[in-house]
């Protein structure tokens, strides 16, 4: 191997027998483990069968809270049409019983206009009752009727629109309510048995089932100890989609280091958020703050530190992309880079050497930018 230059290491590239025509930078990776001795889930498909089935589960829900809000839309706008036919007959009622009043009035004022004052008429004397024979006092109570049975039918009016405006507030009640009165039922026989009635939902959830019992039958076999360091690593990489690091790659940085019986291995990955695996080798720990490169020269492979900006990426940087948050992204750097100091066996690497050598060379000059612990 060539002298390494700062931020720069270089290796001959394999024959071109030996050479992958695509890595890492070229396409994305396939699953993992697809030769394993053991029965490895195919964690996409599966997750793919899972989101199905919980879009299929939102649809339903939506269709069903909408259904349910319209149907409680529909029953206050009956009881506003009625409130509102009601108003508009206590209308009609008031300008028969205005009409009625003014008449009842007016011929009271005429006929005694002393005893009207301000549109208010006043109880007749005695002696005009008695010199009327009784006329005065039969029109002073038409007028009284007429005002009594007036003041009614605006005040039925007033009570009408106060209903209506009382009816606006208990549909908003109502419908605030909906989300937790359907979130109660969704839980019901009736609901679940009309959900998995819909086409294809029973096939979609007995596959969740299927995946969901597995999971726990291994989760169960993990915790028991049950479980052969070999499944275990060709079910991480498997459910990671993680494949080996080969060249050429780019914006790749160490995210964990995982042991499986007394195999350990350093995980990776890309700012295109794909992850890689290869066999630990203590020489990377220098590589713990840093995202790199491996691309081809002519017969070579090279190596540097990636830069976004024209400055070199640091860890953080990389998990702050991938999280979309910064302080769990410094927090998780510390990790991992606490991770990386930690003394662990580690036999021959017996693999293609290209890419470790490579990057073990890479890390002796990428100390200098590595950020404080």
């Amino acid at each position: 191997m060539s002298e390494v230059a700062p931020e720069v290491a270089e290796a001959p590239a394999p024959p071109p027998a030996e050479a992958h025509s695509s890595g890492p930078a070229a396409a994305a990776p396939t699953p993992a483990a697809p030769h394993s001795q053991f029965a490895v889930p195919d964690f996409a498909e599966d997750a793919r069968a899972v989101a199905s089935f919980e879009s299929a589960r939102e649809r339903f829900e939506r269709s069903e809270s909408q259904a349910a809000e319209d149907e409680i839309r529909v029953d206050f706008k009956k009881r506003r049409d009625l409130i509102q036919a009601e108003i508009a007959t206590s209308e009609a009622v008031i300008a028969e019983r205005q009409s009625k009043w003014e008449k009842s009035l007016q011929a009271y004022g005429k006929r005694y206009p002393a005893l009207i004052e301000k549109n208010k008429p006043r109880r007749p004397s005695f002696m005009q009752n008695l010199f009327s024979f009784g006329t005065a006092a039969k029109m002073y109570q038409a007028t009284v009727d007429a005002t009594a049975d007036l003041n009614d039918a605006r005040s039925l009016r007033r009570r009408k629109e106060h209903e209506e405006e009382e009816l606006e507030g208990l549909q908003r009640r109502a419908l605030s309510k909906l989300e937790e009165t359907l979130r109660t039922h969704a839980k019901s026989q009736t609901v679940q048995e009309k959900f998995l009635s819909r086409p294809g939902n029973q096939a979609l959830a007995k596959r969740v089932a299927e995946i969901r019992a597995e999971r726990a039958a291994y989760a169960a076999r993990l915790e028991a100890g049950k479980v052969p360091p070999l499944e275990h690593r060709d079910r991480h990489f498997a459910e990671l989609g993680a494949v080996p690091l080969v060249a050429p790659f780019a914006g790749v940085a160490i995210v964990g280091v995982e042991t499986y019986g007394d195999l350990c291995y350093l995980i990776f990955r890309d700012r295109e958020r794909h992850h890689f695996h290869l066999a630990y080798d203590p020489r990377l720990e220098g590589l713990s703050d840093s995202v790199f490169d491996v691309y081809r020269i002519a017969d070579r492979f090279e190596a540097k530190l990636h830069r976004r900006e024209g400055k070199p990426m640091n860890l953080a940087d990389h998990l702050t992309e991938y999280l979309r948050d910064d302080e769990r992204a410094k927090s998780d750097a510390r990790r991992i880079r606490a991770l990386l100091r930690e003394p662990r066996p580690a036999k021959p690497y017996e693999g293609d050497r290209t890419v470790v050598d490579l990057l073990a060379e890479l890390a002796k000059s990428a100390s200098r930018f590595a950020a404080p612990s």
